[in-house]
């Protein structure tokens, strides 16, 4: 009886308890609406590190996606609300089928405006002229394109979330590489395949995979699919949506999966040629990563050439690899190829279709790599424009770094071109800011002079965004400091060392003067710093906040003395300000 008793009462306390919680509006479980494509959007309200759900769109019966979320159970628990517009579906037949409480289901909708939407891009955090999505998740840049007067940039989204996760391909337009307009997403996470991870974008000129169908070339993007391998998706309408190539996946092989494909035309064989992140078993039966070389004449058949190598498993450094020609000194009859790695370190060479030399003539391997021009702060996935109208190669990366508590996370640096220069050790490869970031200037300061310890240049400058220029000559032995907003870029002359930082978080390299001189450009948003060293020898891109109330510059040297030749301050406007 006893037992009986206390079964009883534990069960009364269990029943009350669930009772107390919500009763069945608490529990997940699996909802479903029909409804007609009318409005611009899908709204889905989200709780940050909420319990997780399931969320799988139809349109006309086809699967559109797959997301895993942390719903928000009322319209009060909802951090932010994430988007997918949906108008080009206008007037189908929609389902959706939601695993999540009943509460949480009934606040999903169709909407011609999104919650919240006024508050876009006028967060306290929110960089103002580095590139981040209006909401949720970003890491690596994907398939940066030029086409019809426009740069395209697609990047790996996750709209639903803060954190990494549901791979899909985020897409945003820019005129000039600085001012973006976010675009619908356009590559979705589907259960059966996988997710939608890094690729490149190209044009299909000669129509070789078949898919054109109006006035415009068609531009296909080669990704991997998570559960199946490299797949193409093939856009006519300018790059504003993709279709799955229908005998996907185009290339795999067994034991390991073919990464972050970047399909380029060779002219002198006529084939289409893909560095991608690749693995082998070398003659000891280790696995190992490399670069893969495949070509193929149509797109569809991918065959392999060769590849580089990397000795020892180490870090991912051939993922998300970049290739292509660069003139040396602007000279368009002495060009190089370069393969950069994920962490900015690359390889000059010579490229015959199918093997890639380095210029002392032996086939290439990870080994053969210049140190990074970058020195490693918040910088990963290297990623240059394809079919740059002026001929540049434009480089932007993620910016690894996290931005907390806001309904975004993650930013892109600002786009650098890159260059290659004779020296006499052999090429070096700079990099520099765009020509087109001079826009955002809308007050400059000038001085010159000699900096000492008692003596400061430009201090009564005030601003929130700056892009700094300076030419110096330090003397031997000097300290030279030049503080934006509080974080401090210091040049150490006795160990010719550059740092900069604040106290929570630096970095220091070796930099040595040019003809005595050191140069520096710096540019300063509200969550980085970005310092470009003498013409772009080095590239130092650093996540940093600012402390709000801090809105100072000044320069001063707190040993020796420096002859500035040149020190010019650029404030700048917000890319949001029309």
């Amino acid at each position: 009886m006893r037992k009986f008793l206390l079964f009883l009462f534990l069960a009364c306390v269990l029943i009350s308890g669930v009772f107390a919680s919500g009763d069945e509006a608490s529990v997940s479980v699996e909802y479903e609406k029909e409804f007609e494509v009318s409005k611009e959007y899908l709204i889905v309200p989200i709780k940050n590190g909420g319990e997780n759900g399931l969320m799988t769109l139809y349109v006309d019966g086809e699967k559109i996606f797959d997301y895993s979320v942390s719903f928000a159970n009322s319209a009060e628990e909802a951090d932010w609300y994430a988007f997918f517009s949906i108008s080009r579906f206008s007037g189908k037949k929609a389902r959706l089928v939601v695993k999540a409480t009943e509460s949480g289901f009934a606040l999903i909708k169709q909407s011609d405006s999104v919650p919240q939407e006024d508050g876009f891009y006028k967060e306290s955090l929110r960089p103002q002229f580095h590139f981040t999505s209006k909401r949720g998740w970003l890491n690596d840049v994907n398939g940066m394109i030029y086409y019809d007067g426009l740069y395209h940039m697609y990047y790996q989204h996750n709209p639903v979330s803060v954190n990494w996760g549901n791979m899909t391909w985020g897409h945003a337009t820019s005129p000039d590489m600085i001012h973006w307009t976010e675009q619908p997403k356009v590559l979705f996470p589907k259960n059966e395949i996988g997710t939608c991870y890094s690729g490149a974008a190209f044009i299909d000129f000669k129509n070789q995979l078949g898919k054109k169908t109006g006035s415009n070339d068609v531009i296909v993007a080669a990704y991997l699919r998570t559960k199946i391998g490299l797949c193409l998706a093939y856009s006519n309408d300018a790059g504003q949506t993709f279709t799955d190539y229908e005998n996907n996946p185009v290339l795999t092989h067994a034991g390991a999966r073919i990464d972050t494909p970047r399909p380029f035309f060779y002219e002198p064989t006529g084939r289409w040629v893909s560095p991608t992140y690749d693995f082998f078993t070398n003659d000891k039966g280790e696995k190992r990563r490399c670069v893969g070389f495949y070509s193929s004449a149509d797109l569809k058949d991918w065959k392999f050439e060769s590849r580089v190598e990397q000795d020892g498993w180490g870090d991912e450094l051939c993922g998300c690899v970049d290739f292509f020609q660069l003139p040396i000194d602007g000279n368009a009859k002495n060009k190089k190829w370069v393969m950069i790695f994920i962490d900015g370190s690359y390889i000059i060479g010579d490229f015959d279709g199918s093997i890639f030399y380095t210029l002392a003539g032996k086939a290439a391997d990870v080994k053969d790599r210049n140190n990074s021009l970058v020195v490693r702060g918040n910088f990963y996935a290297t990623m240059t424009f394809e079919n740059d109208p002026q001929g540049r190669r434009v480089q932007v990366t993620w910016m690894q770094g996290w931005i907390p508590d806001m309904p975004f996370n993650q930013q892109v640096t600002v786009p650098s071109e890159l260059t290659l220069h004779s020296t006499a050790d052999g090429p070096i490869m700079k990099m520099n800011p765009v020509k087109e970031f001079e826009s955002l200037r809308k007050k400059t300061h000038k001085w010159q002079g000699t900096l000492g310890a008692g003596s400061k240049a430009l201090s009564d400058v005030k601003g929130e965004l700056f892009d700094v220029e300076v030419e110096f000559k330090p003397s031997e032995k000097s300290r030279t400091v030049f503080s934006l907003r509080g974080i401090e870029v210091v040049y150490d002359a006795e160990n010719e060392t550059l740092s900069f930082g604040n106290e929570k978080k630096s970095r220091r390299t070796k930099l040595k003067p040019v003809n005595g001189v050191i140069r520096l450009r710096m540019l300063l948003d509200r969550t980085s710093i970005e310092v470009y060293g003498n013409d772009g020898r080095v590239y130092m891109p650093l996540m940093v906040f600012a402390d709000e109330k801090n809105r100072s510059f000044s320069a001063i040297c707190t040993k020796g003395n420096a002859r500035v030749n040149s020190l010019k301050i650029h404030e700048l406007r917000s890319i949001y300000v029309k």
